[in-house]
């Protein structure tokens, strides 16, 4: 006989961010985990509940629940070298991945959490940009990618950047290879360049604002490449990958 019982769904993946802000907890209490039925481990909950409603998605009420929590927390210890306890051996490759990132870099890992905690609980909205091609998410989590990409859509200030350089050089060229639109082009390109944030993401604070030293004139195709892949590059390291080629392929 069939059952006319809806199936439970299953929660997403665990993401980026909230692996991020679970590894940093999870450093700042080991070797004594809270118990599973503990304030700490509630709050914990909270905290990745309120982060996914920040990124738009819905909540069930399972989602990040204590018990998963503390599961996460248990499998974070398979990756630990140190622990000589046992652990769940559930953890998944993101887990190992953003692990590896930050055993020997903790303070950087607490200064992430930190800049993602502050993202949440903001009440600035932060909208997905529209984007028609793949930009890879930054290392530091989702909702601190879209934090960087709504100040590289910020019009005002990518406006005055434009105006400065133009001021300035008299041209708008590409910073990583020099490409003008408008010397390519003519007319049609006069006046379009993309800007590319360069402030490192973890230190974006809501209320912050983005200075014109934050931003570099990029060509589209520079920017791409930039956001390709984790890390993503600096102007100046793309800058010398291309200078590299180039005089690889002279010879």
């Amino acid at each position: 006989m069939r059952s006319n019982a809806t199936p439970s769904m299953r929660n997403p993946k665990w993401s980026r961010d909230e692996i991020i802000i679970t590894l940093d907890f999870y450093f700042k209490h080991y070797p004594r985990i809270p118990d599973q039925q503990s304030d700490e481990i509630a709050a914990l909950s909270q905290r990745l509940r309120a982060l996914t409603n920040k990124l738009g998605n819905e909540l069930t009420e399972t989602y990040r629940n204590p018990n998963g929590v503390y599961m996460k927390l248990m499998n974070l210890h398979g990756f630990n070298e140190y622990h000589s306890g046992k652990g769940l051996k559930a953890g998944s490759k993101l887990d190992e991945e953003v692990f590896k990132e930050y055993v020997d870099n903790r303070e950087h890992l607490a200064k992430v959490a930190a800049a993602i905690n502050s993202w949440t609980l903001s009440d600035i909205d932060i909208e997905e940009p529209e984007r028609t091609d793949e930009v890879t998410e930054v290392e530091e989590g989702r909702l601190l990618t879209r934090v960087h990409r709504s100040r590289e859509r910020d019009r005002k200030i990518v406006d005055k950047k434009k105006a400065a350089v133009l001021h300035d050089t008299g041209h708008l060229a590409c910073e990583c290879c020099g490409f003008d639109f408008q010397l390519t082009y003519g007319e049609v390109g006069d006046g379009f360049i993309e800007c590319h944030h360069t402030r490192p993401v973890s230190e974006m604070k809501p209320g912050d604002k983005t200075s014109l030293d934050d931003l570099s004139l990029v060509c589209s195709n520079c920017h791409k490449m930039i956001h390709r892949k984790r890390p993503w590059l600096s102007v100046s390291e793309l800058r010398a990958i291309l200078k590299m080629n180039f005089l690889r392929n002279i010879k």
